[in-house]
């Protein structure tokens, strides 16, 4: 997001004929930075709360839960917003038809919710699931009450309102989870959050932009929508499959205490992801659109934004990596110590992170969007059956088999991107030798200092080793550029980063 309020702003001070677009995408840059930072503060604030409040099985009970919420929240709003940002977000019928349909898929979603409840309770062993369910049944139905007035607002470029409501109900169920779990509420504090903030996160969007649906419901415009929305539906339902199930997984076969311990663990992983990766990978789609048909500046695109998010990312999740137990104890608490390794192992895939976030916007710049959804399927499949077969041993097994996964269909990855941009695998690992060197020597230097303090504090251990980490770093790369094993890279690489963080941002409401 900060990528795209650099560009935006570029591209307002620039003084084209456009400039009142240009305009509008710098303010709703900085609607949504400051929704989606308020969001990320407020998190972060009540997660760690929660953590020490809360206990292990808690978390698991929510994760085992949450796992088939999630999902089917995913799958009700059948990518409606998309639809009707393409076509019909303006006509009142093509809207009423839309919110009929998602009123519908929300009831049944309902249904299957309230009717899984004993079965996976009774999978897991875990009883106290079933009523958590029973809680948060409503949650698909609530959010799909708002979806249509988010799909207006967003065409009408009505950031602001978005902005509001994330924080808002980041907020109002952050409090709810708080003021219950201090109450002994445990589990239902965690379901208590997810259900506050559905309802917040729907009613600000009604009052942001109020709109009510008539009775028309045109057969052929649904026809039109859920055909339009059922590609977005498959991969979004599939990327949070790949995750939920994993927690089914180790819930059935480990225990919810063992998912809770994952759980915390991937959370920490999650939110890291968010603060570093998330502002990197906003302008990668309208990056890519913008060169597609000029094959020489595609590829150098390519190659210099995977080098650019690589040489930012990698050092700060290998130093997470090395720190793992400090950053639990620390953040979480002692009673977290055990999901250190967890957290350690995944850090360990920001690599192949960092190749994969930019296949989807490369393939669909190059109109291969079949080949999207084909990783998509045969990743999902693979993770079920990998899974499956390390949660027989233990928790860090199945988190070494997605590590080794994650790896794995990101070499496929960047196979097919290098094949569709005419890249050799020499001009793609020569990109990142300076970046790999420098792991090397932030992973010696941090090693050497975490044996140097032993008995310290863990704020002592995380400053002493970050600090040495960042100066190994950075010493192998900049003396790799004077020994001129990689010949003015600094210069080069502070080039390639301001001209793309130049890039015009898109003006478009579901770009932004």
């Amino acid at each position: 997001m900060l990528a795209s309020l650099l560009s935006a702003a570029n591209f307002l001070w620039a003084g084209r004929e456009t400039v009142a677009l240009g305009r509008a995408a710098f303010l709703n840059s900085i609607y949504m930075l400051i929704g989606n930072g308020g969001q990320m503060i407020a998190s972060l604030g009540v997660f760690l709360y929660l953590a020490r409040v809360l206990s292990p099985a808690d978390f698991g009970a929510m994760g085992v839960a949450a796992a088939i919420v999630d999902l089917l929240t995913v799958f009700a709003r059948f990518g409606q917003v998309e639809a009707l940002l393409q076509r019909g977000a303006d006509d009142q019928a093509i809207r009423s038809t839309a919110f009929w349909g998602l009123t519908a898929i929300g009831l049944c979603c309902l249904v299957v919710i309230a009717a899984l409840a004993k079965p996976l309770a009774a999978f897991t062993t875990t009883g106290v699931v079933a009523p958590v369910m029973i809680v948060l049944a409503a949650v698909p139905l609530i959010g799909n009450l708002g979806q249509v007035n988010e799909a207006i607002m967003r065409y009408e470029m009505r950031y602001r309102g978005i902005a509001i409501r994330n924080v808002v109900a980041t907020v109002g169920g952050a409090g709810a989870a708080a003021v219950l779990a201090t109450h002994g509420f445990g589990v239902y504090a965690l379901a208590a959050q997810k259900l506050v903030f559905t309802i917040i996160y729907t009613l600000t969007v009604l009052i942001a932009r109020p709109w009510l649906p008539s009775l028309r419901y045109l057969s052929s415009e649904a026809r039109r929508l859920f055909s339009t929305g059922l590609d977005v539906t498959i991969s979004n339902t599939l990327q949070m499959a790949n995750g939920r199930i994993v927690d089914l997984a180790i819930g059935f076969f480990l225990g919810v205490v063992a998912l809770g311990q994952t759980r915390v663990a991937w959370r920490l992983y999650d939110f890291s992801l968010q603060l570093v990766i998330a502002p990197l990978s906003s302008v990668s789609y309208s990056l890519f659109a913008r060169v597609r048909d000029k094959h020489d500046e595609m590829k150098r695109s390519y190659l210099q934004y995977v080098e650019i998010i690589t040489l930012i990312a990698a050092p700060i999740f290998v130093g997470v990596s090395l720190l793992a137990r400090d950053v639990m104890v620390l953040l979480a608490g002692q009673k977290w110590e055990s999901s250190a390794g967890v957290l350690a192992v995944l850090s360990l895939s920001i690599l192949a992170s960092c190749a994969s976030l930019i296949f989807s916007p490369v393939m669909v710049a190059t109109g291969q969007t079949r080949v999207v959804r084909r990783q998509a399927i045969i990743q999902t499949a693979a993770n079920v059956a990998l899974t499956l077969i390390a949660a027989q041993i233990s928790v860090l097994a199945v988190v070494v088999m997605y590590l080794l996964r994650m790896y794995v269909f990101a070499l496929i990855n960047v196979r097919l991107m290098n094949i569709s941009l005419g890249v050799t695998w020499r001009e793609f690992v020569y990109r990142l030798r300076p970046i790999l060197a420098g792991i090397v020597g932030l992973s010696a230097a941090g090693i050497l200092t975490r044996t140097l303090l032993p008995e310290t504090h863990e704020i002592i251990r995380i400053f002493g080793v970050a600090a040495a980490g960042a100066a190994g770093y950075a010493f192998i790369i900049f003396a790799g550029d004077k020994l001129r094993l990689w010949p003015d890279y600094v210069q080069e690489f502070t080039t390639a980063a301001r001209s793309i963080l130049r890039r015009k941002a898109p003006v478009q409401a579901e770009a932004c």
